[in-house]
């Protein structure tokens, strides 16, 4: 398995541009983390912060957008050096000190005990991208809640396991094998795992292979979470309000989408990012977690 920094060492400079108002039509890629900012933003502003702290800042676009248009504090800490450095250099440009935003292995709990003690703590804390890459989901939580002052909020994005219901095809069968199926005896798995094989695409989706000059993000870890168990590992860790928000919505299973004008389907996913109903947990394929801490 490649290493996570490689991947978004390699995609540092075009990272920018998922976060372009300018390219949410002409993308070949769904936009989908702009309108993820847009709700962080709403939920920030809700809450009346001053202060925010975000892992895995990436090159900046996402808590400098914070900065300026909610007028708080803000630090910031990326795993990958070519994100931080570039990073750097969008802070500089935008009016903020560059020293804002470090490098930091959240996967090195003393550097990010460090980390925390030398920032300090903020009224939220955020992590957009950050827990797929993570082998150990109660220790992540714990270092988010080591930067937040007790009351704040916790925003923490993850990758929805429960988005392979809709999906028909590979995914729907290792989720069903593997998490629904759990505690069921071989023999049984056996018989459903035929079955399914000839139900479901499970040539489907392809993976995503060497990007450019840097693996690509199937050649990583990019784990799948499962909303109810990632929300117990919340409440664990002493957040309270724990709750859902969703974001990149599919009207339909991926593997038709091509048969659907491509800009009625975005037109279509644009007007259900407003959607805040269960929908969503089967919908999209990413959403949000917002907590808590207890005072």
């Amino acid at each position: 398995m490649a290493q996570v920094s490689d991947h978004y060492d390699g995609s540092a400079p075009s990272y920018h541009e998922q976060y372009d108002p300018e390219k949410i039509w002409t993308n070949a890629e769904y936009p989908a983390n702009y309108f993820r900012l847009n709700k962080v933003m709403r939920i920030l502003k809700s809450r009346n912060v001053a202060s925010v702290y975000e892992l895995g800042a990436a090159e900046g676009s996402p808590i400098i957008r914070i900065a300026q248009e909610l007028g708080v504090n803000v630090r910031a800490s990326d795993l990958s050096s070519e994100m931080v450095r570039l990073g750097k250099e969008n802070f500089q440009r935008n009016g903020l000190d560059p020293d804002l935003h470090t490098q930091v292995d959240i996967n090195d709990r003393d550097a990010v005990r460090a980390e925390a003690d030398r920032v300090g703590q903020f009224d939220a804390v955020i992590a957009l991208g950050v827990i797929p890459h993570v082998e150990d989901d109660a220790w992540f939580v714990e270092a988010m809640s080591l930067f937040l002052k007790p009351g704040g909020t916790l925003i923490l994005q993850f990758r929805n396991a429960m988005f392979s219901m809709f999906t028909f095809n590979r995914l729907t069968k290792e989720f069903i094998l593997d998490d629904l199926m759990a505690p069921i005896g071989q023999q049984f798995k056996d018989q459903v795992a035929h079955d399914l094989d000839q139900r479901l695409a499970v040539d489907k989706p392809p993976k995503r292979e060497w990007d450019k000059d840097a693996p690509a993000y199937d050649e990583i870890l990019a784990r799948f979470h499962n909303p109810f168990e990632l929300s117990d590992v919340v409440a664990q860790q002493g957040f309270v309000d724990v709750s859902f928000t969703w974001y990149n919505f599919h009207p339909t299973y991926p593997m038709i989408a091509g048969g659907i004008d491509p800009t009625e389907y975005r037109r279509q996913q644009i007007e259900l990012e407003d959607d805040e109903s269960w929908r969503g947990m089967f919908l999209c394929s990413a959403g949000m977690i917002v907590a808590t801490r207890a005072a």
